[in-house]
């Protein structure tokens, strides 16, 4: 027995040197076959079942694998492994050694047989040892290179596609102002004619409170008498006088300009209610008719 463990060793020796590589804890059965302590996770010793070199062979990882480092025992049929680093898919690797070891049964688990390879990358960067069934046989696909001009065309589209968002976009809102816009002017219309409508009740309403029948006491032609008045403008109004009674009416035409002097030629007397008004009919350049006499200063301004 003891002959047997020395070629085995002896062996592992020829074709495995010491310190390099180690096996990838990554599956179920690597875990556990590492896992025989839950403290001895960084260094697991395993029985060296076979060992041999290999025809260089491309493989590439799956998934990300824990890439591991190994020490041969020189007197026994044995291997202790610990991680050293981890190989992503990206990276192709060659391998060029495998060994055949053995795990320790536990209360819990039986002993399993695992199949290691050690693997070198192209540039030398990368080397160890990884579960076998870890791998994929064939070199590991790169990644496809975008050309300047599909970036180009991507940038391209992209643009056209956001100009044509912000067109409909602008569309939209031109849309919603127009019919907002159209909105409010109509509103402004229909609020324009009610206030047209307020405007005209309002003035028919102040021109027939303007316009009064009075009963005419008297009428009178004056001598051209200057008069004038310093504060308020007066109101001058215009004089239709019955030709079958003694009746005038008066309507208000405006008021008189500020601060002149006016000359009145004619005087009447009317009745309102029970009180007894004087008006002198005056004139100027801009404007004649009928004055409350009670407004006005004899003389020139």
């Amino acid at each position: 027995m003891m002959k047997k463990v020395a070629m085995v060793a002896a062996a592992a020796a020829m074709v495995l040197p010491l310190g390099l590589g180690a096996i990838a804890p990554v599956n179920t059965g690597v875990t556990t076959a590492y896992a025989a302590t839950k403290k001895a996770a960084k260094k697991t010793t395993l029985t060296l079942l076979s060992s041999k070199t290999l025809k260089k062979t491309a493989y590439h990882a799956k998934r990300q694998a824990a890439l591991n480092k190994a020490l041969f025992a020189a007197d026994k049929a044995t291997v202790t492994i610990s991680k050293k680093g981890v190989l992503t898919p990206k990276t192709t690797v060659y391998a060029t050694k495998k060994i055949v070891v053995k795990t320790r049964a536990t209360k819990t688990t039986k002993a399993k047989t695992l199949t290691c390879v050690y693997v070198k990358s192209a540039n030398g960067k990368v080397k160890g040892w990884i579960a076998l069934d870890q791998l994929t046989k064939g070199k590991a696909v790169a990644a496809k290179k975008t050309t300047k001009k599909a970036s180009a065309k991507k940038a391209s589209a992209k643009k056209a596609t956001a100009k044509k968002t912000n067109a409909k976009k602008t569309t939209k809102k031109a849309t919603t102002k127009q019919a907002v816009t159209k909105k409010t002017a109509k509103k402004d219309t229909v609020a324009a004619t009610a206030a047209a409508k307020v405007a005209k009740k309002t003035t028919k309403k102040t021109t027939k409170k303007a316009t009064k029948t009075y009963q005419l006491v008297s009428a009178k032609k004056l001598k051209k008498t200057a008069y004038h008045y310093t504060t308020k403008r007066p109101a001058y109004f215009t004089g239709k006088f019955a030709a079958d009674r003694s009746v005038v009416t008066l309507s208000k035409k405006g008021v008189l300009p500020a601060k002149k002097t006016v000359y009145a030629t004619k005087a009447i007397t009317v009745k309102q209610g029970k009180k007894t008004v004087k008006y002198l009919y005056v004139t100027t350049k801009k404007a004649k008719g009928f004055v409350l006499a009670s407004t006005l200063t004899a003389g020139k301004f």
